[in-house]
């Protein structure tokens, strides 16, 4: 990757960690239904989780439809102030567990100092402006050259190609030019490939094996931690 002056990176699940936020937000408000309706908690959970996933597949972000997609499965009508009050419960909650990983402002000081321009390429979270709030206040925002709200800022989230070529485009570089890091080999990987980018994956879990992807699916690398990239790009400060 000798070509390669950008680093261009997701946000949720690459550089904050939301693991915990995510699962502590959907309980939360899976809770705040069951004591509404009187429907049992973990119920509702399991219909969140359900609608969380096909509604991602649909790349659809608002969590308003998300809520009242699910409390119509669960057969009620919940009324546009209480799916308002859910959505502002769910994201107070998920901002107070988010968490940057411990090595992000490491990384990012190590690559701008071997003169590396970085930007961000992440989805909406339905809320137009609400992501880019959220970089703001976990304290990286000045790191970036560029960042992109795909479905705020271009009519297409990922993986459609159109946010990474946008990117491309803003940074008057060609595809061979950056390095796009993320953790979704679904939705990370074929956008950013269909743009000429090279991929990388960080996988903490260790699950994935790149000899078992292919085609458009395959990223570049697959590395345990954001620590390993430097040493990919040849970054030794």
């Amino acid at each position: 990757m000798r070509s390669v002056r950008i680093v261009l990176f997701d946000y949720d699940d690459t550089l904050v960690d939301v693991g915990k936020a995510r699962d502590f937000a959907r309980r939360v408000v899976a809770g705040r239904i069951s004591s509404l309706m009187g429907v049992d908690e973990s119920v509702v959970l399991n219909v969140i989780r359900d609608v969380e996933g096909r509604m991602e597949s649909l790349g659809l972000f608002d969590r308003r439809v998300w809520f009242e997609r699910a409390t119509a499965e669960l057969g009620i009508k919940l009324g546009i102030d209480l799916i308002n009050e859910l959505v502002r419960v769910y994201w107070d909650s998920w901002s107070s567990r988010s968490r940057l990983f411990p090595e992000t402002l490491s990384v990012l000081r190590q690559l701008r100092a071997c003169g590396y321009r970085l930007g961000i390429v992440t989805n909406t979270d339905g809320e137009p402006g609400l992501k880019r709030g959220r970089i703001r206040r976990d304290g990286v925002h000045d790191f970036f050259d560029i960042i992109i709200v795909a479905g705020d800022d271009t009519e297409h989230v990922k993986p459609h190609p159109e946010p990474f070529i946008k990117a491309l485009q803003m940074l008057g570089v060609e595809g061979r030019e950056a390095v796009y890091v993320g953790d979704r080999v679904s939705t990370d990987v074929p956008g950013a490939k269909a743009a000429g980018m090279y991929t990388v994956i960080a996988d903490r879990s260790g699950s994935l094996d790149i000899d078992e992807l292919s085609g458009g699916s395959r990223p570049d690398f697959i590395i345990n931690s954001l620590s390993d990239l430097p040493r990919i790009l040849g970054c030794n400060r």
